[in-house]
Protein backbone atom coordinates (compact mmCIF):
# COMPACT_ATOMS: atom_id res chain seq x y z
CA UNK A 1 0.00 0.00 0.00
CA UNK A 2 1.31 2.87 -1.07
CA UNK A 3 1.73 6.30 1.47
CA UNK A 4 -1.41 7.93 -0.11
CA UNK A 5 -3.47 5.14 0.33
CA UNK A 6 -2.42 4.10 4.12
CA UNK A 7 -3.16 7.72 5.10
CA UNK A 8 -6.44 7.12 4.21
CA UNK A 9 -7.04 4.16 5.95
CA UNK A 10 -5.44 5.83 8.60
CA UNK A 11 -8.03 8.85 8.18
CA UNK A 12 -11.07 6.72 7.51
CA UNK A 13 -10.23 4.24 10.86
CA UNK A 14 -10.29 7.63 12.97
CA UNK A 15 -11.98 6.73 16.06
CA UNK A 16 -13.97 9.68 18.28
CA UNK A 17 -11.70 11.77 19.96
CA UNK A 18 -9.15 11.15 17.53
CA UNK A 19 -7.17 14.52 15.77
CA UNK A 20 -6.26 15.12 12.17
CA UNK A 21 -2.37 14.76 11.26
CA UNK A 22 -0.38 17.75 12.06
CA UNK A 23 0.64 20.10 9.81
CA UNK A 24 4.28 19.33 9.80
CA UNK A 25 3.30 15.18 9.08
CA UNK A 26 0.90 16.75 6.23
CA UNK A 27 3.81 18.23 4.85
CA UNK A 28 6.40 15.56 5.02
CA UNK A 29 3.99 13.26 3.46
CA UNK A 30 2.95 15.72 0.52
CA UNK A 31 6.63 16.42 0.03
CA UNK A 32 7.47 12.43 -0.39
CA UNK A 33 4.48 12.16 -2.77
CA UNK A 34 5.93 15.09 -5.20
CA UNK A 35 9.15 13.11 -5.29
CA UNK A 36 7.40 10.16 -6.24
CA UNK A 37 4.71 10.89 -8.70
CA UNK A 38 4.88 14.26 -9.44
CA UNK A 39 1.96 17.01 -10.00
CA UNK A 40 -0.29 14.07 -9.48
CA UNK A 41 0.05 14.05 -6.03
CA UNK A 42 -1.42 17.47 -5.59
CA UNK A 43 -5.13 16.22 -6.61
CA UNK A 44 -4.07 13.38 -4.27
CA UNK A 45 -3.41 15.64 -1.43
CA UNK A 46 -6.64 17.77 -2.36
CA UNK A 47 -9.19 14.37 -2.30
CA UNK A 48 -7.41 13.79 1.33
CA UNK A 49 -8.52 16.72 3.12
CA UNK A 50 -12.27 15.94 1.65
CA UNK A 51 -11.84 12.61 3.34
CA UNK A 52 -10.66 14.22 6.43
CA UNK A 53 -13.25 17.02 6.58
CA UNK A 54 -15.74 14.16 6.88
CA UNK A 55 -14.26 12.91 9.59
CA UNK A 56 -13.21 16.16 11.10
CA UNK A 57 -15.08 18.67 10.05
CA UNK A 58 -14.14 21.89 7.79
CA UNK A 59 -12.48 24.10 9.89
CA UNK A 60 -10.45 21.18 12.34
CA UNK A 61 -9.25 20.62 8.56
CA UNK A 62 -8.42 23.89 7.35
CA UNK A 63 -4.58 23.76 8.34
CA UNK A 64 -4.54 20.88 5.12
CA UNK A 65 -5.17 24.25 2.39
CA UNK A 66 -2.40 25.39 4.05
CA UNK A 67 0.04 22.60 2.92
CA UNK A 68 -1.66 22.36 -0.26
CA UNK A 69 -1.11 26.54 -0.86
CA UNK A 70 2.46 26.09 0.21
CA UNK A 71 3.19 22.76 -2.44
CA UNK A 72 1.30 25.09 -5.33
CA UNK A 73 2.26 28.45 -5.08
CA UNK A 74 5.92 29.63 -5.67
CA UNK A 75 6.83 32.59 -4.87
CA UNK A 76 6.79 35.31 -7.17
CA UNK A 77 9.27 38.49 -8.24
CA UNK A 78 7.72 41.26 -6.26
CA UNK A 79 5.54 43.98 -8.67
CA UNK A 80 7.26 46.90 -10.02
CA UNK A 81 6.52 49.95 -8.27
CA UNK A 82 4.29 52.44 -9.90
CA UNK A 83 7.70 54.85 -10.09
CA UNK A 84 9.61 51.50 -11.78
CA UNK A 85 6.53 51.56 -14.58
CA UNK A 86 7.03 55.30 -15.29
CA UNK A 87 10.75 55.32 -15.74
CA UNK A 88 10.33 51.70 -18.09
CA UNK A 89 8.04 53.90 -20.10
CA UNK A 90 10.73 56.82 -20.76
CA UNK A 91 12.22 54.81 -23.80
CA UNK A 92 9.09 55.75 -26.15
CA UNK A 93 10.15 59.58 -25.90
CA UNK A 94 13.36 61.62 -27.31
CA UNK A 95 16.47 61.59 -25.31
CA UNK A 96 16.61 64.76 -23.78
CA UNK A 97 12.84 64.33 -22.84
CA UNK A 98 13.66 61.37 -21.39
CA UNK A 99 16.77 63.54 -19.33
CA UNK A 100 14.23 66.16 -18.07
CA UNK A 101 11.55 63.82 -17.27
CA UNK A 102 13.20 61.29 -15.30
CA UNK A 103 14.09 64.17 -13.17
CA UNK A 104 10.99 65.41 -12.73
CA UNK A 105 10.52 61.51 -11.42
CA UNK A 106 13.55 61.89 -9.29
CA UNK A 107 12.32 64.87 -7.52
CA UNK A 108 8.79 64.14 -7.22
CA UNK A 109 9.59 60.26 -5.99
CA UNK A 110 11.43 61.27 -3.28
CA UNK A 111 9.63 64.24 -2.34
CA UNK A 112 11.44 67.11 -2.44
CA UNK A 113 9.77 70.57 -3.06
CA UNK A 114 11.73 73.12 -4.85
CA UNK A 115 10.64 76.43 -5.08
CA UNK A 116 8.34 76.62 -8.14
CA UNK A 117 8.48 73.17 -8.90
CA UNK A 118 5.06 71.23 -9.00
CA UNK A 119 5.19 67.54 -7.73
CA UNK A 120 3.95 64.83 -9.38
CA UNK A 121 2.21 62.03 -8.52
CA UNK A 122 3.64 58.24 -9.89
CA UNK A 123 0.40 57.41 -11.85
CA UNK A 124 -0.01 61.36 -13.14
CA UNK A 125 4.13 60.89 -14.55
CA UNK A 126 3.22 57.47 -16.31
CA UNK A 127 -0.05 59.50 -17.62
CA UNK A 128 1.96 62.46 -18.46
CA UNK A 129 4.62 60.09 -20.60
CA UNK A 130 1.86 57.77 -22.20
CA UNK A 131 0.45 60.86 -23.67
CA UNK A 132 3.62 62.51 -24.70
CA UNK A 133 4.48 58.74 -26.23
CA UNK A 134 1.28 59.05 -28.93
CA UNK A 135 1.98 62.73 -29.56
CA UNK A 136 5.45 61.75 -30.18
CA UNK A 137 3.91 58.83 -32.40
CA UNK A 138 1.49 61.04 -34.29
CA UNK A 139 4.39 63.82 -34.92
CA UNK A 140 6.27 61.35 -36.63
CA UNK A 141 4.17 59.57 -39.05
CA UNK A 142 2.58 63.10 -39.61
CA UNK A 143 5.93 64.57 -40.13
CA UNK A 144 5.05 67.33 -37.92
CA UNK A 145 7.64 69.43 -35.50
CA UNK A 146 6.90 68.03 -31.73
CA UNK A 147 6.40 71.30 -30.20
CA UNK A 148 2.53 71.77 -31.23
CA UNK A 149 0.33 74.26 -32.28
CA UNK A 150 -3.54 74.60 -32.07
CA UNK A 151 -4.14 73.31 -35.73
CA UNK A 152 -1.81 70.06 -34.97
CA UNK A 153 -3.41 69.62 -31.36
CA UNK A 154 -6.91 69.98 -32.79
CA UNK A 155 -6.08 67.20 -35.29
CA UNK A 156 -4.30 64.98 -32.68
CA UNK A 157 -7.12 65.26 -30.42
CA UNK A 158 -9.92 64.48 -33.48
CA UNK A 159 -7.63 61.02 -34.43
CA UNK A 160 -7.71 60.01 -30.77
CA UNK A 161 -12.06 60.16 -30.95
CA UNK A 162 -11.78 57.67 -33.91
CA UNK A 163 -10.74 55.28 -31.32
CA UNK A 164 -11.70 56.51 -27.55
CA UNK A 165 -14.12 59.11 -26.30
CA UNK A 166 -13.74 62.79 -26.09
CA UNK A 167 -13.37 62.90 -22.55
CA UNK A 168 -9.76 60.40 -23.12
CA UNK A 169 -8.96 63.22 -26.07
CA UNK A 170 -9.14 65.67 -23.76
CA UNK A 171 -7.62 63.97 -21.06
CA UNK A 172 -4.55 63.43 -24.16
CA UNK A 173 -4.96 67.01 -25.36
CA UNK A 174 -4.28 67.91 -21.45
CA UNK A 175 -1.48 66.13 -20.33
CA UNK A 176 0.47 66.93 -23.65
CA UNK A 177 0.44 70.60 -22.77
CA UNK A 178 1.55 69.69 -19.10
CA UNK A 179 4.57 66.98 -20.63
CA UNK A 180 5.28 69.92 -23.06
CA UNK A 181 5.51 73.08 -20.98
CA UNK A 182 8.25 70.55 -18.81
CA UNK A 183 10.64 69.60 -22.10
CA UNK A 184 9.93 72.71 -23.45
CA UNK A 185 10.70 75.26 -21.06
CA UNK A 186 9.48 78.70 -22.14
CA UNK A 187 6.53 76.99 -24.52
CA UNK A 188 3.23 79.24 -24.58
CA UNK A 189 0.41 79.03 -27.03
CA UNK A 190 -2.89 80.44 -26.63
CA UNK A 191 -4.11 78.49 -29.14
CA UNK A 192 -3.20 75.17 -27.90
CA UNK A 193 -4.64 76.70 -24.83
CA UNK A 194 -7.81 77.45 -26.11
CA UNK A 195 -8.31 73.61 -27.92
CA UNK A 196 -7.20 72.26 -24.78
CA UNK A 197 -10.23 74.11 -23.22
CA UNK A 198 -12.58 73.38 -25.98
CA UNK A 199 -12.01 70.15 -25.86
CA UNK A 200 -12.41 69.79 -22.15
CA UNK A 201 -16.07 71.51 -22.19
CA UNK A 202 -17.22 69.00 -25.31
CA UNK A 203 -15.83 66.14 -22.62
CA UNK A 204 -18.07 67.76 -19.93
CA UNK A 205 -20.87 68.13 -22.52
CA UNK A 206 -20.50 64.28 -23.46
CA UNK A 207 -19.86 63.02 -20.06
CA UNK A 208 -18.84 59.77 -18.89
CA UNK A 209 -19.76 56.80 -21.73
CA UNK A 210 -17.95 54.36 -18.23
CA UNK A 211 -20.77 55.66 -15.77
CA UNK A 212 -24.35 54.68 -16.40
CA UNK A 213 -27.67 54.78 -14.87
CA UNK A 214 -28.17 51.31 -14.31
CA UNK A 215 -24.77 51.03 -12.10
CA UNK A 216 -26.99 52.52 -9.26
CA UNK A 217 -27.78 49.51 -7.75
CA UNK A 218 -27.20 50.93 -4.15
CA UNK A 219 -24.94 50.45 -1.61
CA UNK A 220 -26.78 48.52 0.66
CA UNK A 221 -27.10 46.00 -1.93
CA UNK A 222 -23.52 45.76 -2.19
CA UNK A 223 -22.66 45.56 1.30
CA UNK A 224 -25.42 42.90 1.78
CA UNK A 225 -23.85 40.36 -1.31
CA UNK A 226 -20.59 41.31 0.34
CA UNK A 227 -22.00 39.39 3.72
CA UNK A 228 -23.55 36.86 1.26
CA UNK A 229 -20.67 35.85 -0.29
CA UNK A 230 -18.89 35.38 3.61
CA UNK A 231 -21.59 33.47 4.27
CA UNK A 232 -21.27 31.06 1.21
CA UNK A 233 -17.58 30.84 2.41
CA UNK A 234 -19.04 29.38 5.59
CA UNK A 235 -21.42 27.08 3.89
CA UNK A 236 -18.25 25.19 1.50
CA UNK A 237 -17.88 21.97 2.55
CA UNK A 238 -14.32 22.61 2.35
CA UNK A 239 -12.70 25.12 4.35
CA UNK A 240 -9.68 25.66 1.95
CA UNK A 241 -8.36 28.18 -0.72
CA UNK A 242 -11.69 28.71 -1.96
CA UNK A 243 -13.50 29.45 0.38
CA UNK A 244 -11.07 31.71 1.71
CA UNK A 245 -11.41 33.64 -1.28
CA UNK A 246 -14.77 33.83 -1.18
CA UNK A 247 -14.48 35.65 2.11
CA UNK A 248 -11.66 37.88 1.05
CA UNK A 249 -14.25 39.20 -1.68
CA UNK A 250 -17.23 39.68 0.84
CA UNK A 251 -15.15 41.83 2.79
CA UNK A 252 -13.49 43.88 0.02
CA UNK A 253 -17.00 44.63 -0.62
CA UNK A 254 -18.33 45.48 2.32
CA UNK A 255 -15.36 47.21 3.53
CA UNK A 256 -15.12 49.33 0.09
CA UNK A 257 -18.77 50.52 0.82
CA UNK A 258 -18.01 51.30 4.87
CA UNK A 259 -15.13 53.60 4.21
CA UNK A 260 -15.38 54.11 1.09
CA UNK A 261 -12.20 55.01 -0.54
CA UNK A 262 -10.59 54.50 -3.85
CA UNK A 263 -9.11 51.11 -4.95
CA UNK A 264 -5.56 52.61 -4.30
CA UNK A 265 -6.66 53.17 -0.23
CA UNK A 266 -8.09 50.03 -0.14
CA UNK A 267 -4.61 47.95 -1.54
CA UNK A 268 -2.94 49.13 1.38
CA UNK A 269 -5.20 48.06 4.20
CA UNK A 270 -3.21 45.32 6.31
CA UNK A 271 -3.95 43.71 9.72
CA UNK A 272 -2.53 45.80 12.89
CA UNK A 273 -1.07 48.57 10.21
CA UNK A 274 -3.75 50.30 8.71
CA UNK A 275 -7.08 48.43 9.73
CA UNK A 276 -7.80 46.76 13.39
CA UNK A 277 -10.62 45.90 15.81
CA UNK A 278 -9.63 48.17 19.12
CA UNK A 279 -13.12 46.92 20.95
CA UNK A 280 -16.23 44.97 19.84
CA UNK A 281 -17.95 46.69 17.56
CA UNK A 282 -15.78 48.73 16.05
CA UNK A 283 -13.18 48.99 13.19
CA UNK A 284 -10.77 51.49 13.47
CA UNK A 285 -8.97 52.58 9.74
CA UNK A 286 -5.66 55.02 9.67
CA UNK A 287 -4.72 55.25 5.84
CA UNK A 288 -1.30 57.72 5.35
CA UNK A 289 -1.72 60.15 2.95
CA UNK A 290 0.44 59.03 0.46
CA UNK A 291 -2.20 55.99 -0.33
CA UNK A 292 -5.11 58.74 -1.22
CA UNK A 293 -5.95 60.87 -3.87
CA UNK A 294 -4.16 63.67 -2.98
CA UNK A 295 -1.49 66.83 -4.61
CA UNK A 296 1.57 65.04 -4.36
CA UNK A 297 2.70 68.06 -2.34
CA UNK A 298 0.41 66.97 0.76
CA UNK A 299 0.62 63.12 0.45
CA UNK A 300 3.25 63.81 3.82
CA UNK A 301 0.36 65.22 5.26
CA UNK A 302 -2.57 63.88 7.72
CA UNK A 303 -3.68 60.53 7.39
CA UNK A 304 -7.06 59.29 6.57
CA UNK A 305 -8.57 58.16 9.87
CA UNK A 306 -11.69 57.00 11.07
CA UNK A 307 -14.05 54.43 13.29
CA UNK A 308 -16.58 52.81 12.21
CA UNK A 309 -19.33 51.64 14.89
CA UNK A 310 -20.75 48.05 13.17
CA UNK A 311 -20.56 44.84 15.21
CA UNK A 312 -21.54 42.66 12.20
CA UNK A 313 -18.49 44.22 9.77
CA UNK A 314 -16.42 44.01 12.80
CA UNK A 315 -17.20 40.53 13.47
CA UNK A 316 -16.76 39.28 10.20
CA UNK A 317 -12.84 40.80 10.12
CA UNK A 318 -12.15 39.09 12.99
CA UNK A 319 -14.02 35.79 11.59
CA UNK A 320 -12.10 36.86 8.44
CA UNK A 321 -8.54 37.42 10.23
CA UNK A 322 -9.01 34.22 12.31
CA UNK A 323 -10.14 31.45 9.94
CA UNK A 324 -9.60 32.22 6.30
CA UNK A 325 -6.75 35.16 5.97
CA UNK A 326 -4.39 32.22 7.31
CA UNK A 327 -5.08 30.06 4.49
CA UNK A 328 -3.75 32.41 1.94
CA UNK A 329 -0.29 32.66 4.07
CA UNK A 330 1.09 34.50 6.93
CA UNK A 331 0.61 37.74 5.83
CA UNK A 332 -1.34 40.90 7.39
CA UNK A 333 -2.57 42.51 4.05
CA UNK A 334 -6.71 42.91 4.00
CA UNK A 335 -7.24 41.55 0.11
CA UNK A 336 -4.22 38.68 -0.30
CA UNK A 337 -3.21 37.46 -3.54
CA UNK A 338 -4.42 33.95 -4.53
CA UNK A 339 -1.36 33.44 -6.76
CA UNK A 340 1.62 34.88 -4.99
CA UNK A 341 2.04 33.81 -1.39
CA UNK A 342 2.55 36.87 0.73
CA UNK A 343 1.62 39.47 -1.92
CA UNK A 344 -1.54 41.74 -1.92
CA UNK A 345 -3.55 42.25 -4.78
CA UNK A 346 -3.40 45.70 -6.38
CA UNK A 347 -5.43 48.21 -6.69
CA UNK A 348 -5.89 47.54 -10.50
CA UNK A 349 -6.66 44.04 -9.22
CA UNK A 350 -9.70 44.99 -6.64
CA UNK A 351 -10.83 47.16 -9.57
CA UNK A 352 -11.54 44.05 -11.85
CA UNK A 353 -12.55 42.22 -8.90
CA UNK A 354 -15.37 44.83 -7.91
CA UNK A 355 -16.45 44.75 -11.47
CA UNK A 356 -16.94 41.09 -11.99
CA UNK A 357 -18.33 40.06 -8.62
CA UNK A 358 -21.50 43.00 -9.06
CA UNK A 359 -21.56 42.19 -12.49
CA UNK A 360 -22.15 37.94 -11.84
CA UNK A 361 -24.67 39.51 -8.77
CA UNK A 362 -26.27 42.48 -10.70
CA UNK A 363 -25.75 41.64 -14.41
CA UNK A 364 -23.86 45.33 -14.16
CA UNK A 365 -20.13 46.21 -13.79
CA UNK A 366 -19.52 48.60 -10.99
CA UNK A 367 -16.14 50.08 -10.47
CA UNK A 368 -14.83 50.75 -7.08
CA UNK A 369 -15.23 54.45 -8.25
CA UNK A 370 -18.85 54.15 -9.45
CA UNK A 371 -19.62 52.32 -6.10
CA UNK A 372 -18.41 55.23 -4.20
CA UNK A 373 -21.18 57.38 -6.82
CA UNK A 374 -23.65 54.48 -4.89
CA UNK A 375 -22.27 55.74 -1.53
CA UNK A 376 -22.83 59.33 -2.49
CA UNK A 377 -26.64 58.58 -3.99
CA UNK A 378 -27.98 56.80 -1.05
CA UNK A 379 -26.49 58.89 1.68
CA UNK A 380 -27.84 62.22 -0.48
CA UNK A 381 -31.00 60.10 -0.33
CA UNK A 382 -31.74 58.94 3.05
CA UNK A 383 -29.95 61.31 5.29
CA UNK A 384 -31.22 64.74 6.30
CA UNK A 385 -27.40 66.68 5.59
CA UNK A 386 -27.92 64.56 2.34
CA UNK A 387 -25.04 65.96 0.08
CA UNK A 388 -23.81 67.83 2.89
CA UNK A 389 -23.04 63.88 4.05
CA UNK A 390 -22.33 62.42 1.16
CA UNK A 391 -19.05 64.95 0.88
CA UNK A 392 -17.92 63.78 4.37
CA UNK A 393 -18.59 60.26 3.39
CA UNK A 394 -16.45 60.55 -0.02
CA UNK A 395 -13.82 63.12 1.47
CA UNK A 396 -14.90 65.77 -1.16
CA UNK A 397 -13.83 69.18 -1.41
CA UNK A 398 -17.10 71.00 -2.15
CA UNK A 399 -21.13 69.10 -2.11
CA UNK A 400 -21.28 70.14 -5.81
CA UNK A 401 -19.99 66.74 -7.10
CA UNK A 402 -21.68 64.84 -3.91
CA UNK A 403 -25.04 67.07 -5.50
CA UNK A 404 -24.89 64.99 -8.60
CA UNK A 405 -25.48 61.96 -7.13
CA UNK A 406 -28.67 62.75 -5.03
CA UNK A 407 -29.88 64.18 -9.10
CA UNK A 408 -29.29 60.90 -10.46
CA UNK A 409 -31.05 59.06 -6.90
CA UNK A 410 -33.48 56.17 -8.25
CA UNK A 411 -35.31 55.99 -4.87
CA UNK A 412 -33.39 53.16 -3.43
CA UNK A 413 -34.28 51.49 -0.04
CA UNK A 414 -31.40 51.81 2.32
CA UNK A 415 -30.93 49.15 4.59
CA UNK A 416 -31.12 50.71 8.52
CA UNK A 417 -28.22 48.79 9.51
CA UNK A 418 -25.74 50.22 6.74
CA UNK A 419 -27.35 53.78 7.84
CA UNK A 420 -26.70 53.36 10.85
CA UNK A 421 -23.18 52.46 10.59
CA UNK A 422 -22.46 54.98 8.48
CA UNK A 423 -23.95 57.65 10.92
CA UNK A 424 -21.93 56.82 13.48
CA UNK A 425 -18.74 56.75 11.80
CA UNK A 426 -16.51 59.36 14.11
CA UNK A 427 -14.12 61.33 11.74
CA UNK A 428 -17.15 63.00 9.72
CA UNK A 429 -17.05 66.64 10.25
CA UNK A 430 -20.75 66.95 9.79
CA UNK A 431 -23.77 65.66 11.74
CA UNK A 432 -25.65 62.85 9.76
CA UNK A 433 -29.10 62.46 11.00
CA UNK A 434 -31.31 60.06 10.37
Amino acid sequence: MNQHLALLARIRCAGPGSSPPGQDDLKCHLSGRLQQIGAPALMEFAYVQQVAAEVWGAERCAHFANVLREARVTPKSPRRTSWQTARMRLSDLPDQWQLILAERIEVSEAGVRKKGQVLWSAAHTQNVIRALSGWVTYCRAQDLPMSPTGGTLEGYARVVTQKASVRTASDYISRILTGIKLVMPGFSSQACEFVACDWRERAAEAGSTTKTGAQLVGASRIYDLGFDLMQQARSRHLRGLHAAKDFRNGILLSVAVALPQRARALSALAFDRTIDIPCEGMVHIHLPARMLKLPEGQKAGAPFDRTLSSQKLASALEEYRHSYRPLFDDGASLFPSMHARGAAISEAQIGRLTGDLTERAFGVRVSVHRLRDNVATEASEHLVSGGRAATALLGQRDEQTAQRHYDHSTGLASAQEFVDMVERQRSFEVELDL
